[in-house]
C-alpha cells in the first residue's frame, strides 16, 4: 500500500539522516500543507482558507484518502450516483468520495446502525490508525491483537508519521492531519532527485546546504553501489563527507561531558548502576568512532544512531540510556490525591508550595542556570478528564510549561521549596516539577512527579424521607478520607442546600442533586469535591380507610376510593391503582338468600407527587338490590 502512495508524490527530504532538519520551522510545516494543497490532496474551504485549526472530519480525511491513492475522477464520477450509507444521501458533498472508499478502499468503515457520520469529528488515535495501516506491513494477527489506542501510537511514532506525547483522543487537527498525512506518503521515499529536477518551483522549498547534499549523496550512493557490509569508507567518497559531519557532532558531544556527575551522590544509585556503566561503555566506543579513519557501513549506521536528531532535539543513543538514570528525587508530604489513570496516590500544592527531597544541590529554577534546574509543567483539566492515560512510571498526559514568573525556587539542606506565587491558569488540574542535571549538549538526567493542584475527591450521601436536615456537617460525615478531623471548612453554593432540602420536605421531585465544593484543610492543602446527594422517595405510607357501602350492580369509583382515606397529612395523590377485575367481581356480585350484604376487602396502592408511595386494604360492602 504504501508503494501506491509513493508513486503518487515524491519525497523532497531525507529527515532521518539530517543533523540539522530543514523542515523544523512552522514555516516547514505550512510548505508541507501547500505541497498536498498543489497535488490536489487537500483543498480549503469556500472562503479559500485551509481550516487549519479546525477539527478533521470524517468525511475529510475519507476525500483526502481518496484523492490521495489517484482516484480522485472515479469519486467525481460516483457523485450522487447511490447512497452508501443511510445518513449519505446523494446531494452530500462527499457522497462520491465515501461511495468510493466503501467499495474500494479497508480503511473507513460504517456504523452497526447503517449510518457514516460523515460530520462527526475523528480523533488523534483513529487517523493514526488509518495512517498506520497505509504504512506499516501488519498481519491481521497484529491488527486484532493490538491494545488500542496505545500500540497504534506507538507504531505511528516508531514510523515517524507523529512525534511524541499525541493524545490519542483529542480531536485530529486539519493542521496536524496533514503534517501526519505527507509523513506517511513521503517520509523514506526514493524519488527525491528525480522531483527536483522536473519542477524548480516544487511545492516544498529545501535550502540545499553543503551538508543536505552530503546527506543525499551519501544515501544515493548507498542504494546504488550496494556495498557490503566488509566495504569501509573510501576517503574522498560522499560517504566520507558525510562521516565528516556527523564526526562533528559527537565530538561536541564527548567534549562537552561531565563524567563527575556519574560521581554524584544524587545519581550514584543502586537503580542507576546499570544505566550508568551502559552509558560509560558507550561512551568509550563513541570514541573508537569518533578517532577511527575507515568505518564500515555497520559503523557508520552506528555513528548516525549516536547523533540522530529530530529537528532540534537530540534522539540519538546516549539519550536512549541517559533518560533510565534517575536523580534523586522524592515530592514530600501526604500522597492521598489518587489518580483515574493509574490509580497511583499523589501529593497535592500545600500552602502553594511543592517540596522535594533530593541529594543534589544548587539547584536553580530554569533560566537561571543551564547546568542544574527545575521547572514546571502543568496538565491541564481538559486533557486529565478526556485523556485515557498510558500508565508507566507517570501517565503519559499532554504537559504545558508554565511560565516561570508565576513560581520560584529555593534549595536548603537537601529541600527544594516550589512556591507558587502568582496565580495559576484556571484549567491547571496538575503540576509536574522535573529536576534536570546537564551531563553533555542536549544530553541531560531528570526525574519529576506529578503534583495536584487540589486533591481529587468524591463523596455520595444517600438520603431518605425521614432525614431532616442537610449542611456541611453531613457532608463532613461522609468524606472517605482517614484525615477528616483535619477538614476546616468546606465550601459550596448555599443553593444546594436549600435543593436538597427541598427534596426531603416532598416540595421538589428530584431524587438525585449533584455540586462541588471546596474542602479546606488545616495543614494548607485543598480538595476539590464532587458531591452526589441521593433522596430515597422509595418508603411506603400506610393507608387507612373507611368503609364503602354500595348497591349491588353499582360501581366503586376511584373518587370513593380517595374520598374514603382517613390516613391524615398524606402528599398528593398523583394515581391510585386497584386491580379492574376485582372491582369488576364486587360490580357483579351475586347475593344469595338468606344474606342481604356481603363485603369484599379490595387492595388499593397509591402514587404521590413528590415521588413516594403507600398502600392499604379498604372494605367494600354491597348491598342486596331492593
Amino acid at each position: 500500500m504504501l508503494k501506491r502512495f509513493v508513486n503518487l508524490l515524491v519525497i523532497l527530504m531525507f529527515l532521518s539522516v539530517f543533523n540539522i532538519s530543514v523542515f523544523a520551522s512552522k514555516d516547514n510545516e505550512l510548505e508541507k500543507v501547500n505541497f498536498l494543497k498543489e497535488k490536489g490532496i487537500i483543498d480549503g474551504y469556500p472562503d479559500g482558507s485551509l481550516g487549519l485549526e479546525k477539527n478533521l472530519k470524517r468525511s475529510e480525511i475519507t476525500k483526502i484518502l481518496v484523492y490521495s491513492l489517484g482516484n480522485k475522477n472515479k469519486a467525481i464520477e460516483l457523485q450522487g450516483k447511490e447512497i452508501p450509507f443511510s445518513d449519505v444521501g446523494k446531494d452530500y458533498w462527499a457522497n462520491g468520495v465515501i461511495s468510493y472508499a466503501k467499495n474500494n478502499m479497508n480503511l473507513i468503515s460504517g456504523y452497526p446502525d447503517g449510518t457514516f457520520k460523515g460530520e462527526k469529528n475523528i480523533t488523534n488515535a483513529e487517523l493514526l490508525k488509518i495512517l498506520v495501516c497505509h504504512k506499516k506491513n501488519l498481519n491481521k494477527t497484529a491488527i486484532n491483537n493490538a491494545k488500542w489506542p496505545y500500540d497504534w501510537i506507538k507504531w505511528a511514532e516508531e514510523e515517524n508519521i507523529c512525534g511524541k506525547n499525541i493524545n490519542p483522543n483529542s480531536f485530529a487537527l486539519r493542521k496536524d492531519a496533514f503534517q501526519f498525512l505527507y509523513n506517511t506518503i513521503y517520509s523514506n521515499s526514493e524519488n527525491y532527485k528525480s522531483e527536483s529536477k522536473k519542477s524548480k518551483n516544487a511545492s516544498i522549498i529545501t535550502k540545499e546546504t553543503k551538508e543536505s547534499r552530503h546527506n543525499y549523496n551519501y544515501y544515493e550512493n548507498k542504494k546504488n553501489n550496494k556495498k557490503s557490509n566488509n566495504t569501509l569508507v573510501s576517503e574522498n567518497s560522499s560517504e566520507n563527507q558525510h562521516v565528516i559531519e556527523l564526526k562533528k557532532i559527537l565530538k561536541s558531544i564527548i567534549d562537552s561531558r561531565n563524567d563527575d556527575l556519574l560521581d554524584l551522590e544524587g545519581v550514584k544509585t543502586p537503580k542507576n548502576e546499570k544505566s550508568i556503566a551502559d552509558l560509560k561503555a558507550l561512551m568509550e566506543e563513541a570514541k573508537i568512532l569518533l578517532n577511527k579513519k575507515d568505518l564500515s557501513p555497520d559503523e557508520v549506521k552506528k555513528l548516525e544512531e549516536l547523533t540522530k536528531f529530530e529537528g532540534k532535539k537530540y534522539r540519538g543513543s546516549f539519550r536512549k540510556i541517559a533518560k533510565n538514570i534517575l536523580v534523586d528525587f522524592e515530592v514530600l508530604g501526604e500522597r492521598d490525591a489518587r489518580n483515574k489513570n493509574n490509580d497511583k496516590n499523589y501529593t497535592s500544592l500545600k500552602n502553594n508550595q511543592i517540596k522535594i527531597k533530593t541529594a543534589l544541590s544548587d539547584v536553580k529554577k530554569i533560566g537561571d542556570s543551564e547546568e542544574r534546574y527545575i521547572k514546571l509543567n502543568y496538565i491541564s483539566k481538559k486533557d486529565y478528564d478526556s485523556f485515557d492515560a498510558i500508565s508507566k512510571s507517570t501517565p503519559q498526559y499532554k504537559k504545558q510549561e508554565l511560565n516561570k514568573d508565576l513560581y520560584s525556587v529555593e534549595e536548603k539542606d537537601g529541600i527544594i521549596t516550589v512556591t507558587i506565587n502568582g496565580k495559576l491558569p484556571e484549567n491547571v488540574k496538575i503540576l509536574k516539577p522535573i529536576v534536570y542535571l546537564k551531563y553533555a549538549d542536549n544530553i541531560y538526567f531528570e526525574n519529576g512527579d506529578l503534583v495536584y493542584t487540589k486533591i481529587p475527591m468524591k463523596t455520595f450521601i444517600k438520603l431518605n424521607m425521614d432525614d431532616i436536615t442537610f449542611n456541611k456537617e453531613t457532608i463532613k460525615e461522609h468524606l472517605e478520607m482517614d484525615n477528616v478531623k483535619n477538614v476546616k471548612d468546606i465550601i459550596f453554593d448555599e443553593k444546594k442546600i436549600q435543593e436538597v432540602q427541598d427534596a426531603l420536605d416532598g416540595s421538589s421531585q428530584e431524587k438525585e442533586i449533584k455540586f462541588n465544593a471546596e474542602v479546606i484543610f488545616n495543614d494548607g492543602r485543598i480538595g476539590e469535591l464532587e458531591v452526589l446527594v441521593e433522596v430515597d422517595k422509595t418508603e411506603d405510607h400506610e393507608i387507612e380507610f373507611t368503609d364503602i357501602y354500595i348497591k349491588q350492580g353499582e360501581d366503586v369509583s376511584l373518587e370513593m376510593i380517595k374520598n374514603a382515606i382517613s390516613t391524615p397529612n398524606l402528599p398528593e395523590i398523583k394515581e391510585i391503582k386497584v386491580d379492574k377485575n376485582k372491582l369488576k367481581d364486587i360490580k357483579e356480585a351475586v347475593i344469595t338468600p338468606p344474606l342481604d350484604e356481603m363485603t369484599v376487602m379490595l387492595s388499593v396502592d397509591i402514587d404521590f407527587a413528590d415521588g413516594t408511595s403507600g398502600n392499604g386494604f379498604i372494605n367494600v360492602t354491597v348491598k342486596k338490590a331492593d
